[in-house]
């Protein structure tokens, strides 16, 4: 990032050594005494590594363990056999608050809750709104692509298996390659950042962390497959809700230094006039007139689209949903999961900016910024707090990228290429293989990037140019009938072609050559990003606009299962209600895109620097959003499955026959409807 957004004080807060390196940093407009006695906390970290240890290792088993369980109690009282299709697919039946609940998670990484609070701390309120408006986007426009994969390719397990049955052999194993990258870069930006957060906060080493918190996750995905990922979902998104309410009400209500968006206000306007962002109007944190943030704005833009619609985790995620869920729980998910980003780092973020605290742009690269800011206005309970948000962030989505890979490698090469007559144990089989592996791989890939010093910013921003150059291919193979497969191929990867030559010669022209700092520029990494995904998608559309296919989608939907779904074949008059439906769905993800990107940025520019008013107003705003995300994620998924949960509760005894005339008669988890 720019290096105009480096704070005006060095020394780390979390790498204190002396009680005069903490004094020195201490900002004139606030109480030196405060500093003064809590910096014997900073000399080392501020929770001990037992804490540490409890929560990735010994928390993370519980956790999974109980999660195996309740799948087991589950599969016990509704004689619930686990084959191939349940463990990948989880009955193709999850209703519209936990396929919500589920997508909130699954797009809930380390770097949502630490790098959203970071741009806040480089730019001020521009960087909440970027990050999260940026990300939210590509999940509401993938609810489409949701209902498209339950009209064109019911039967599907994977993305790639309907390429395959449109374009072949090479362009199967052509984005192959591109979903495995994505998911292992998703992967190592989850355990690095919480690695190097649980090592900032207990001190446990960085290697170590990395090896223990993908275990927890292993247990629970190994023994469950999707469906008790889907439980553990649940929960998690639960946690990190509550958590992000609770740092709101903090910041902007109970805490004794800020405690109104007043003083946060003021504080905001003295820390601007000591050391404004370069590219912001007047320097001020109070604006959406940023230039750095923009270019953010637009990278993030870009690059999330490849980490959406390349991971086949949000495919499996689709695939497993109900008809009608497989669209209202993405529009749902992606607008709640806004208010992530958006709320917790327009209080975290902007109180970390509102202290002055001490934190050096090396250490918000790595996203030490909201355990930074915990700890100052909460002491241990913060950082503890943060620690367990974070923790519940990497397992839930490290637990998706695991089932996902495990789909992959089973469906895609062991079933495709090595044994096509494979029984559904041998899938299952090799599918927990994969996950045992996967984990430990990524847990040994996060921790190389920490040794060769790649930090989480730098990956986040850079995904772009490796993964975008497959989005519109992608979406074209379930979209539309006349891509062809040779444009598919050559658009992918003569895209990949440009977007590392235009971000590796654009960063090799600053001063100092070809280095990580140059190559994370802000115009670097834009242009890279940007010529990835437009030059592969111009290529992709003109290859296949001179040389058209010709699809009536009959292909993708003989896909074969390997044991029988009755979930998987979709009646007639469903399919005419989703027909009917996906125009309008189409129509409201444009729209929500156009708000969220569009006009809500240029409504705040006549504002140019906020007045105390406004961010009065930003911060309402952000308040109803994280509340009602909050409430929606906890509440919808207990109501839709609440006789389920009579059921299971009472072990059996509540009977089937006392359902209501049209509800659900059985729990699964809070996952699948009986039907």
């Amino acid at each position: 990032m720019s290096r105009a957004a480096e704070p005006f004080v060095s020394p780390s807060v979390f790498f204190f050594n002396s009680c005069e390196n903490a004094q020195a940093v201490v900002n004139n407009f606030f109480n030196e005494s405060k500093y003064e006695c809590y910096t014997h906390f900073f000399r080392s970290p501020p929770l001990s590594i037992a804490i540490g240890y409890a929560v990735v290792l010994a928390f993370g088993l519980a956790f999974g363990a109980a999660t195996v369980a309740l799948v087991f109690i589950d599969q016990y009282i509704f004689r619930r056999a686990m084959n191939s299709e349940y463990f990948n697919t989880a009955g193709r039946s999850v209703r519209t608050g936990l396929t919500a609940s589920v997508v909130v998670s699954q797009w809930t990484w380390a770097a949502t809750l630490l790098q959203s609070s970071n741009v806040a701390y480089q730019f001020g309120i521009s960087g909440p709104l970027w990050y999260a408006a940026g990300a939210t986007v590509q999940v509401v426009l993938f609810s489409t692509m949701a209902v498209l994969v339950k009209l064109r390719a019911p039967t599907a397990h994977t993305f790639l298996e309907i390429i395959r049955a449109r374009w072949g052999r090479v362009a199967h194993l052509t984005f192959l390659g591109f979903a495995l990258i994505t998911n292992i870069i998703v992967t190592s930006m989850l355990v690095l950042g919480g690695s190097v957060t649980v090592q900032a906060l207990t001190g446990m080493n960085v290697d170590v962390a990395s090896f223990l918190i993908p275990l927890g996750v292993i247990l629970y995905t190994f023994a469950g497959g999707l469906k008790a990922t889907f439980v553990a979902s649940y929960f998690n998104t639960g946690v990190i809700l509550v958590a992000l309410v609770v740092f709101m009400f903090k910041v902007y209500v109970t805490s004794e230094d800020l405690g109104s968006p007043d003083k946060v206000y003021h504080n905001l306007q003295q820390v601007s006039l000591i050391r404004g962002v370069e590219g912001n109007r007047d320097g001020s944190y109070l604006t959406m007139f940023s230039r750095n943030g923009f270019f953010f704005g637009v990278v993030n833009l870009v690059g999330n689209f490849g980490t959406v619609f390349i991971d086949q985790s949000y495919w499996q995620s689709a695939i497993a949903a109900s008809p009608t869920a497989s669209w209202k729980g993405y529009l749902l998910g992606g607008l709640c999961w806004f208010a992530i980003p958006f709320s917790l780092a327009s209080s975290l973020g902007l109180a970390a900016v509102a202290r002055s605290l001490p934190i050096t742009i090396e250490e918000a690269n790595q996203g030490l910024v909201p355990p930074a800011a915990a700890f100052d206005l909460m002491g241990r309970n913060g950082a503890s707090l943060v620690l367990v948000m974070l923790f519940m962030a990497v397992t839930s989505s490290g637990a998706s990228e695991q089932i996902a890979v495990s789909s992959l490698i089973s469906y895609d090469v062991y079933r495709t290429y090595f044994n096509p007559n494979c029984s559904g144990q041998q899938v299952i089989f090799l599918s927990r293989i994969v996950i045992v592996s996967y984990g430990l791989l990524t847990g040994g890939f996060s921790i190389a990037l920490h040794h060769i010093h790649v930090n989480l910013n730098f990956l986040y921003l850079a995904m772009g140019v490796f993964i975008g150059p497959a989005v519109v291919p992608v979406a074209y193979s379930i979209s539309w009938g006349r891509c062809s497969g040779k444009g598919a191929v050559f658009g992918s990867l003569f895209g990949l072609v440009c977007g590392l030559s235009v971000w590796l010669s654009y960063g090799a022209s600053f001063p100092g050559g070809l280095s990580v700092e140059n190559l994370q520029e802000d115009e670097v990494m834009l242009a890279g990003n940007l010529s990835s995904i437009l030059s592969s998608a111009l290529v992709c559309t003109i290859i296949s606009i001179f040389r058209p296919d010709d699809c009536d989608w009959s292909t993708t939907k003989a896909i074969p299962l390997i044991e029988d779904d009755p979930n998987a074949h979709i009646a007639f008059e469903t399919e005419e209600a989703l027909e009917q439906a996906l125009k309008r769905i189409g129509i409201a993800g444009v729209l929500i895109t156009g708000v969220l990107v569009v006009l809500w940025p240029a409504f705040t520019l006549p504002a140019k620097v906020f007045s105390k008013h406004y961010f009065r107003f930003w911060v309402a705003l952000s308040f109803i959003w994280g509340i009602a995300s909050c409430v929606l994620m906890i509440v919808l998924p207990l109501i839709e499955s609440r006789h389920g949960i009579l059921i299971l509760l009472s072990g059996g005894r509540y009977g089937l026959g006392a359902k209501a005339e049209g509800e659900e008669t059985a729990l699964e988890d809070f996952v699948v409807e009986d039907r």
